[in-house]
């Protein structure tokens, strides 16, 4: 490729930004656009896009640090409220966890749940783990992505609303596998967990049902 910049193709837009996969001088990235909102005031809308783009790219490199497998950040470009990051070649959990041997799912799920242990005791939350945010390489490296609702946090209650937000998906997308899928979860955060010498825990784990009991959880981002 001769140009610095070369879009192939637009892989998903969605409410709040767009990803474009294609080449930034030869390295094969994804481009993620946070999109302009016209309801928001201009300025306002300008700060707000480039507030969240700084805190994703500055997590994502943080968090690396911690030997979590997430994309590495190439550049930031906060006026466009752009993130340009290496390109993860892999399948979405979400497509190929049904399929999986008991081995496997027990095996996946484990580090997945190490690597969200990891971020917390850190003070990171996701904000948005899925199985759709989780990618296996052919390799069967794992990688966490989209960390768009990320926020700093190292209170049990996040963690927890953390945790409950996996949990409710794998009860609605893979019900079949649920019970299996989240205890393995489980097992990988509590050992990792507790490796780090904090003691909550068993309270954020708890706090799980807590959270179950008040009905319906809404996303901060869906409250705006």
């Amino acid at each position: 490729m001769n140009s610095i910049t070369d879009v192939i193709e637009i892989i998903s837009r969605g409410a709040e930004a767009t990803l474009s996969r294609g080449f930034w001088f030869g390295k094969e990235v994804i481009f993620k656009h946070r999109i302009p909102k016209n309801y928001r005031l201009q300025k306002l809308d300008e700060q707000i896009r480039t507030v969240r783009t700084l805190n994703e790219a500055r997590a994502l490199v943080k968090i690396k640090q911690y030997g979590v497998n997430v994309p590495q950040v190439h550049e930031i470009g906060p006026k466009n409220a752009l993130i340009v990051m290496k390109y993860i070649k892999g399948k979405k959990l979400k497509d190929v966890i049904e399929d999986l041997p008991d081995n496997k799912l027990e095996e996946y799920l484990i580090k997945i749940g190490e690597m969200i242990a990891l971020l917390h005791v850190n003070g990171h939350i996701h904000g948005d783990i899925t199985t759709s945010n989780i990618l296996i390489t052919e390799n069967e490296n794992i990688f966490l992505i989209d960390f768009g609702l990320h926020e700093y946090s190292d209170t049990v209650e996040d963690k927890s609303v953390d945790l409950h937000l996996f949990k409710r998906v794998l009860i609605s997308t893979h019900g079949g596998i649920f019970k299996q899928a989240f205890s393995y979860f489980l097992q990988g955060y509590k050992a990792k967990y507790q490796q780090s010498g904090l003691n909550d825990c068993d309270q954020i784990i708890k706090n799980i049902s807590a959270i179950e009991t008040r009905g319906r959880y809404v996303k901060k981002d869906e409250r705006l």
